[in-house]
């Protein structure tokens, strides 16, 4: 290797190092089990308390401690926050509901918050997060059992950050049972598109115990869409700016899974909207119809209308005519009987005599 770039690549190795170490040390360190104490935890219906190392003193500053609270089969995690540091620029304590790191993030408590709260899984596990930005400390209350669910998230177009609706989205796959989840997806586009996979969905006989329904709106008063409840893959289709979403398992089911990717569409609307609506648009199209042929009509009568207007017209114009052809006379030739003859008939003729005229030559004529 040429020594100029051996030195370039020595240069550019320290260098990376230099940024790498600088970055560790000024940044949150996610510590151990030697700093955060056992980080898998056991619930059970026994209660049971987590809280950060040396409790009630403050954590050092600067660290990220993460601990995994797994239930029974068929279980949930329920965890009540006892005490944490609330000032405005305290540390965060998030609960996410699952044990990966892209399960969905129930809340943030502490910082900032006056009132503590109480989480409870859909699943068997739940993460806990502690992020030390301000010297501080926690501790919480944590149990097990068969607990009822009842969540609603709100999804849009200007905010979703994924494309598939899911009770876990976390890689390790376990049945729900004994919760009501609901989901509201709102776009600025088109339509909303799903297709959804319910491959290892619960059959239930009558959608009594486990089932999804989907509705063409706002809320469940909104018109049905279908209502599933066996394994099997479902494509549909809004016709406007909202769908809404609604699963249900019941206590004694054992439990069900899903996927349901979702989409936003610019496309026409009109034939999903048919479809949804048949009997609307059919009176629609029926009203519309109907006004057609009331203008045609019209149209066809004022035309009749006009041409008898011209036609009578024409006809008094016509009759006109003739009047003006009677006062005028006859058009007869000369020489024609009744009338007196033609100056070159007279000349030649000679002037006529007292005979032809009914005189008596003897009479006076008196002038």
């Amino acid at each position: 290797m040429h020594p100029r770039m051996a030195l370039s690549t020595i240069c550019g190795v320290v260098l990376v190092s230099a940024i790498l170490q600088t970055s560790t040390t000024t940044g949150p360190t996610t510590t151990t089990s030697s700093v955060c104490g056992t980080i898998s935890l056991s619930a059970s219906e026994t209660p049971k308390l987590l809280s950060s190392s040396h409790y009630p003193l403050n954590l050092q500053e600067g660290w990220i401690c993460s601990w995994t609270i797994e239930a029974k089969e068929t279980e949930k995690v329920r965890v009540t926050v006892l005490a944490c540091d609330k000032s405005s620029y305290g540390d965060q304590l998030a609960v996410f509901d699952g044990a990966g790191p892209r399960d969905y993030r129930m809340g943030d408590v502490c910082a900032g918050k006056k009132k503590l709260e109480t989480f409870t899984s859909i699943g068997r596990y739940m993460r806990i997060e502690f992020n030390t930005s301000n010297k501080g400390m926690f501790e919480l209350r944590y149990t097990s059992g068969n607990y009822h669910v009842h969540r609603h998230e709100e999804i849009s177009d200007d905010n979703y950050s994924r494309s598939v609706i899911s009770p876990l989205r976390q890689t390790r796959r376990e049945n729900i049972r004994n919760v009501d989840l609901s989901w509201r997806l709102r776009t600025t586009a088109t339509i909303i598109d799903l297709s959804m996979n319910l491959s290892s969905f619960q059959n239930s006989e009558g959608c009594v115990t486990d089932y999804i329904e989907v509705f063409d709106g706002y809320h469940v008063s909104d018109p049905s869409l279908g209502k599933w409840c066996r394994g099997e893959d479902v494509s549909v289709s809004s016709s406007g700016k909202y769908l809404y979403v609604k699963f249900h398992s019941d206590v004694n089911s054992p439990g069900s899974t899903f996927e349901i990717a979702y989409g936003f569409l610019f496309v026409c609307a009109f034939p999903v909207m048919v479809n949804r609506h048949p009997m609307m648009f059919g009176v629609i199209a029926g009203v519309l119809t109907l006004a057609v042929l009331i203008l045609v009509c019209v149209c066809v009568l004022r035309s009749r209308k006009r041409r008898r207007s011209q036609a009578s017209a024409e006809k008094g114009n016509a009759k006109g005519s003739d009047k003006a052809s009677e006062l005028k006379g006859p058009c007869v030739s000369a020489g024609s009987p009744g009338l007196p003859p033609s100056y070159d008939h007279a000349v030649a003729s000679g002037p006529p005599t007292y005979q032809s005229l009914g005189l008596n030559p003897d009479d006076k004529v008196v002038v």
